[in-house]
């Protein structure tokens, strides 16, 4: 399977996901997500205080909610409809949040820019081959001295446990099922501090990196050059 296929199966994947996604997410509630992410949270949220920022990869919209609290302006985007329906049924903080579908892979045809850049547990399912056009395409959304701010999954027993093979280019790719019966190939990625750096040195300076090791998360900020 090349890299398109793949990128549109995962599309296919996580819109028929929807109905299943938040449970899978151990979501519950905006306030229970507050307080189990908060250490990551914290390390984050006075970037994007008060900042326009353009939400990559939005899904149900549960990091939507977290965003909206402390933005003056959120522009949620996701590549699949039904995703953007269900963000849309959660109760946000305020009306300070725009949704439009968009492709991360053609970001730059959005023609505006912002001062801040997120995405939540979108990198690990780029294709190694299509991370520089990816980032790329946030740079061309990131105002001088804009923050791009990424934050994913470490390895963890669950996924330690799917089945999984590595690709050609080296992509992590595990095979998912769904209640419905659909199978799926779907890129998962754990990159490491290196690579992750090195990926997005040629966009962006000041480049900081976190782990958490009890969550089992990572956070990378950088500032566009």
């Amino acid at each position: 399977m090349d890299t398109r296929d793949l990128i549109d199966e995962m599309t296919a994947y996580y819109d028929r996901r929807v109905p299943w996604h938040d449970e899978y997410m151990s979501f519950r509630s905006d306030a229970e997500m507050e307080i189990l992410l908060g250490p990551i949270i914290s390390l984050f949220e006075q970037n994007i205080r008060g900042k326009e920022v353009m939400e990559i990869a939005c899904g149900t919209g549960n990091w939507t909610q977290v965003l909206a609290k402390r933005a003056r302006l959120v522009v949620a985007t996701d590549v699949n409809s039904s995703a953007i329906a269900a963000a849309k049924r959660k109760p946000l903080a305020s009306g300070n949040v725009v949704f439009e579908v968009a492709d991360a892979y053609s970001l730059e045809s959005m023609n505006r820019v912002f001062d801040v850049v997120f995405a939540a547990d979108w990198w690990s399912h780029v294709p190694r081959s299509a991370l520089p056009k990816f980032l790329g395409g946030v740079h061309c959304l990131l105002r001088a001295g804009g923050q791009a701010i990424f934050l994913d999954m470490m390895m963890k027993e669950g996924f330690a446990q799917e089945k999984a093979y590595f690709d050609d280019e080296g992509n992590r790719v595990s095979i998912r099922a769904l209640p419905d019966g659909g199978r799926f190939h779907v890129i998962k990625n754990f990159p490491t501090e290196g690579e992750l750096r090195e990926a997005l040195s040629p966009f962006a300076d000041d480049i900081f990196y976190y782990e958490h090791d009890g969550l089992r998360r990572w956070l990378l900020t950088g500032t566009h050059k």
